[in-house]
Order: structure tokens, then C-alpha cells, then sequence
């Protein structure tokens, strides 16, 4: 008697709640006698599962034991089921989330996952999604136009091996083929996706000739951090905080704030910081502070020079 063969034979009197010997016997290929070797078996283990003879009769276990005594804890399934629930939201149609439930004593409906847009066009992320990871678990070559960080679109074509939620964004973890290196893609940067239909190798049969690289600045807990000190505005606080983390704010009575916190030194972090015009100041670091002086300085060139002069006044 594998130990194998008595957790199915457990999860299976959960499911069913009762079930004839000779189905058991059928489904395990052995004889009805073992089948009851096992019940009790399991019944002197403490497992509360017991026969009942005649018509209606068969193999049950008590509900209470269903509910409470199961090899996961009421932890662990709630966890699963929340799992189950994230993945369902976009389209992997996992049909597990009911049967666990059932297990499950408390409220599942805690916790409500999307991580599509709220945009119209929100169920374009449903449709990638579901073909990524098509790819992924059939190991199809994937083919795609992708737009780099400095504005360019190449086409690339990749062997798929993991999707990646991290920060804010969704990633795609694959081999490309014309950089013969492991890539990270960003999956709101893909377009036109399409499927080859040509076996694409695992990342273990690629093991010998893999030479990571991040793309997009995907941070692996190496990337340059830099602390920046700056005051804001006290209505931009909410948005400020939407983009960083901030380790310290202090509130000042003039409605405006000193913050601090963390962020990648790369080349998109001025701009981010320049989208909140004077209601943000930066005192240091000083690299920092000129870069987003340059950078408005060109911003208000590129203005000057399609308005005739005098900044379009």
C-alpha cells in the first residue's frame, strides 16, 4: 500500500463523499478486499472513514474531517484558493477553485484579483496572457514586434519558458533567439503575438548556453538604487507613493512634505520624477536635480520651437 494511493484514496472520499468498494477496486486496480484493508487501515490511523452495507450503502468519510483534518491546513487552502482565483481573473479557467473551496471553512471572498487595465481594452491582456502560457506549457517558439526602451521595435522570436509579475508589470522570461541570451520582456511592450508552431527548447536544455541579461531594467536585487530627499505637494502625496516607496514623510504646516525613498538610478527615473512638475522639488542627490533641469530644459525647447517663440504665448 503506497502512501500515494492513500492520499488519493482520501481526497477522493472528500470529493465524492461516498463511493462503492468495487468502483475503489477499479480505479486503484486492486481487489475489493484491499480496498478494505485500507479502510481500515485508515480507521486505525484516526482517519474517520468507515463502510456501510446494503442499498445506499459504501465507503464515506466523516464531513467534519473533510472540513477540518485534511492533509492542508485551512491556511494552505485558503492560500491556494486565492491563487486559483488571481490566475482565473486572467483566463486560465482553472476548475480546482470549486472543488477547494468546498474545503474551505471561511469566507473566500476576501480577495479579488485583475490585473488588466481599466481601459476598453483590458481584455487584450486575458487573450496574451492565455497564449503565453499556451506557449509555455506546450513549448512553442513564439514570435513577436517589441518596442525597446529607447523607442525602437524589432521583431523578435523567442522560446517562452516563464511569465513574471513583479513591482508593477507583467514579464515574459524567455530564450531569444536573435541575441542567443535569456531575455525578460514586458508584456505591455508586445504586439502582434503570434504562435509558430515550432518546439521550443526548456530553459535545462538551454542551460549550457545561457548568459543572463535583464532587459528593460528588471531588477534581480543587483540593479543601482539611489536615495533621493525632495519635498512635494501635499495633494501629490497619493501619487508619489503610487510610484515609490517612500521610507520617511514629514508633513509640514505650509501643505507640502519631506520625502524620502528609494528608486532604480535608470534612465526613465527623471522622467518619472519631471511628470510632477513644480509640485515636486528635488534637494538631492545633485546628479539627480541636474538631469531633471536638463531634462526640462529641452522639453521647454522642443515647445518653444513649434510655437514661434515666448513658450506658445
Amino acid at each position: 500500500m503506497q502512501i500515494e494511493q492513500l492520499f488519493e484514496f482520501v481526497y477522493v472520499l472528500i470529493d465524492k463523499k461516498k463511493v462503492k468498494a468495487k468502483e475503489m477496486a477499479e480505479r486503484f486496480a486492486v481487489s475489493t478486499r484491499t480496498i478494505y484493508r485500507w479502510v481500515e487501515a485508515l480507521s486505525i490511523a484516526g482517519i474517520p472513514v468507515y463502510s456501510t452495507l446494503g442499498r445506499g450503502g459504501g465507503i464515506s468519510i466523516e464531513e467534519k474531517f473533510a472540513m477540518d483534518k485534511t492533509v492542508l491546513s485551512e491556511e494552505d487552502r485558503l492560500a491556494i484558493v486565492s491563487s486559483v482565483k488571481a490566475l482565473n481573473s486572467l483566463g486560465a479557467n482553472i476548475k480546482t477553485n470549486e472543488k477547494i473551496s468546498q474545503l474551505v471553512s471561511n469566507d473566500t471572498d476576501w480577495l479579488e484579483v485583475d490585473f488588466a487595465p481599466w481601459s476598453p481594452e483590458g481584455s487584450e491582456v486575458r487573450t496574451l496572457f492565455a497564449t503565453l502560457r499556451d506557449s509555455i506549457l506546450k513549448k512553442k517558439i513564439l514570435c513577436f514586434d517589441y518596442f525597446k526602451a529607447d523607442g525602437k521595435m524589432e521583431q523578435r522570436s523567442v522560446h517562452p519558458w516563464k511569465l513574471i509579475f513583479r513591482g508593477q508589470a507583467w514579464y515574459l522570461l524567455a530564450w531569444c533567439t536573435s541575441r542567443k541570451e535569456e531575455r525578460f520582456f514586458k508584456l505591455s511592450r508586445i504586439r502582434n503575438l503570434r504562435q509558430t508552431g515550432r518546439s521550443a527548447n526548456s530553459r535545462q536544455e538551454l542551460n549550457g548556453s545561457i548568459k543572463s541579461k535583464k532587459d528593460d531594467y528588471v531588477s534581480t536585487g543587483k540593479m543601482p538604487l539611489i536615495q533621493i530627499k525632495a519635498t512635494v505637494s501635499k495633494e501629490k502625496i497619493p501619487f508619489l507613493l503610487d510610484a515609490f516607496v517612500c521610507s520617511e514623510i514629514k508633513l509640514h504646516k505650509d501643505e507640502s512634505a519631506s520625502v524620502t525613498f528609494t528608486a532604480p538610478d535608470s534612465p526613465w527615473l527623471c522622467e518619472n520624477l519631471l511628470s510632477f512638475g513644480p509640485s515636486l522639488r528635488i534637494i538631492s542627490p545633485l546628479k539627480i536635480k541636474k538631469q531633471i533641469v536638463s531634462l526640462a530644459e529641452e522639453t521647454l525647447k522642443l515647445y518653444d520651437s513649434h510655437t514661434g517663440g515666448s513658450y506658445g504665448l
